[in-house]
């Protein structure tokens, strides 16, 4: 059977702040025990989302045996989420409109300052890569820096790179996630994000906090380390 790819549509944060939070109370689980053998790919990395964030991951994991995905961020603290949006808004060519700076910002990290929660804050939103039989990653990027090739079905796509893109999209959406378009590693389930995305008029996920020790330590060494050597 031949599948038909639709781009997924925008996310302005208009359309996010128009989504309705309904709060199902969902608890966060610890990924690594819900689903043994999970690959933690990034050192600071806080491995908890939603309970049925979790679930639907085994099923992703087991639809794409031999392969497998590893996790490079689950949920992210507000606080994390406002350094990195901060960070890179101020990396930003400030001879730029305030307002294109923002839509630019706005485009890799959801904005902390709004209605709708980001994603990563709600335990919905999880990054991830294609692992091999081996356990290895599979790097997914074409060529040139990592967000010129970020969108999902970008056309400076290699074939081989392409097809395992969508080996991993198929895997994720039949698990009930959906895919920010300009990002093929970030996918979610429940948030504003995903229910823009699958046309839902409200979401399930708002803010959530794993007890502070699950994350603190973590967020101060990020910092420090990202501060050492800043991406952008």
């Amino acid at each position: 059977m031949t599948r038909t790819y639709r781009l997924a549509p925008a996310e302005p944060i208009a359309a996010l702040n128009r989504v309705r939070l309904v709060e199902c109370g969902e608890p966060l689980v610890d990924l690594r025990r819900h689903l043994p053998g999970l690959r933690i790919l990034r050192e600071f990395a806080v491995p908890w989302a939603r309970e049925g964030v979790a679930d639907r991951l085994a099923l992703v994991r087991k639809h794409l045996a031999p392969y497998d995905i590893g996790l490079r961020e689950a949920w992210r603290s507000p606080e994390r989420q406002k350094f990195l949006y901060d960070y890179y808004f101020k990396s930003l060519d400030p001879s730029k409109a305030y307002a294109t700076r923002r839509r630019l910002a706005n485009r890799f990290f959801a904005p902390y300052d709004q209605k709708a929660p980001p994603g990563h804050s709600t335990g919905a939103a999880v990054d991830v890569w294609l692992l091999d039989e081996h356990g290895e990653s599979i790097l997914l990027d074409g060529q040139g820096k990592r967000f010129r090739s970020a969108p999902t079905f970008s056309p400076r796509l290699p074939q081989g790179v392409r097809e395992l893109r969508l080996l991993l999209h198929d895997a994720m959406f039949d698990a009930g996630f959906t895919n920010c378009r300009d990002e093929w590693w970030h996918y979610s389930f429940g948030d504003a994000g995903w229910a823009v995305r699958a046309g839902q008029p409200q979401c399930i996920y708002g803010t959530l906090y794993p007890h502070a020790d699950e994350f603190e330590p973590k967020d101060r060494a990020f910092v420090e380390e990202f501060l050492k050597n800043p991406p952008f």
